[in-house]
């Protein structure tokens, strides 16, 4: 009986070092999260332009390339939920604000709370980015050890990607995410638009209560005298002749009727834009870096002629 409970304290004692060295990894060390909340804060006194969204604006929209100063606190699958926490939690803080672009796209406004996209990002959301996210329950233990919050598999990935190239910040101090390069590109982008297109389907055209969010936001930033820029970005011609085309129309008709009804707000619609090649794309529906280059000089001079 020693001899097995010997063991069992064994193990108990192995798992509980493997969590904690998880755990202190999760908390000690900079990534996507804890970056963008430090440089948010310092960049309030100098922001002009903010953008919002998910991946598609965070990889698409560099603010190495706008005449204002601005920063992109979007990420990876930030859905306007996680957009709108954010707006709450920074707005106040901005002294110069005048731009506020926020990304409307194929998933954006029919995406629900609480899905698999947030499964784990939320409760770095919670902890890292000092977000009150109400949907995570006050008895889920997850929200207070990140290390439970990723399966162990992805969080070793991570780890491995820290000792490989000693960070895992995939976004620069501008927020701009810099890690989807022309050199990196996928070359097959009819064979991955077809996955892609069947992962992003949800099936629903219900966009109320996004639609309800982006409007608290139009109005706090009318209130605040700042432009609303809604911006469809660029997909590639395989991903965007393989979607829903009556989804497509219904978003773009919800983005345009936003700009009509709101003074403070406008709206650009790149998602068929043929101005953009097959080299300007690192897959079917992001840009890579020399994509968000001619991207951003777009939505720049949009801004530009919209002031």
């Amino acid at each position: 009986m020693k001899v097995f409970f010997k063991k069992i304290s064994f193990f108990l004692t192995a798992i509980f070092v493997v969590w904690f060295l998880v755990e202190c990894f999760y908390r000690f060390v900079p990534n996507n999260y804890t970056e963008k909340h430090k440089n948010i804060q310092n960049n309030y006194n100098k922001t002009e332009v903010l953008i919002f969204g998910n991946s598609h604006t965070f990889y698409g929209l560099n603010p190495k390339y706008f005449d204002q100063s601005s920063y992109n606190i979007a990420n990876i699958s930030q859905s306007i939920y996680f957009d709108k926490l954010l707006f709450d939690r920074h707005i106040d803080g901005f002294k110069d604000l005048k731009y506020v672009v926020l990304n409307i796209e194929y998933t954006s406004l029919s995406q629900k709370d609480n899905t698999m996209e947030d499964f784990w990002r939320k409760y770095f959301y919670q902890a890292q980015m000092d977000l009150e996210v109400s949907i995570i329950p006050f008895y889920d233990i997850r929200q207070y050890s990140l290390a439970l919050s990723r399966s162990f598999k992805n969080s070793i990935n991570s780890i491995n990607q820290y000792y490989k190239n000693g960070t895992i910040t995939e976004c620069d101090e501008f927020g701009w995410g810099n890690i989807y390069t022309y050199e990196n590109r996928r070359l097959n982008l009819d064979e991955l638009a077809v996955r892609t297109v069947r992962k992003h389907e949800d099936n629903s055209m219900d966009f109320e209560v996004n639609m309800q969010r982006i409007k608290s936001i139009i109005k706090k930033c009318n209130e605040k005298n700042i432009r609303i820029i809604l911006v469809s970005m660029p997909v590639h011609k395989s991903y965007s002749e393989k979607v829903n085309h009556e989804k497509v129309k219904a978003i773009h008709s919800v983005a345009e009727n936003l700009a009509r009804e709101h003074s403070n707000t406008s709206y650009i619609n790149l998602f068929y834009d043929e101005n953009f090649l097959d080299d300007d794309f690192f897959d079917p529906d992001h840009l890579n870096n020399k994509g968000a280059e001619k991207c951003s000089e777009i939505v720049n001079e949009f801004i530009k002629q919209n002031n």
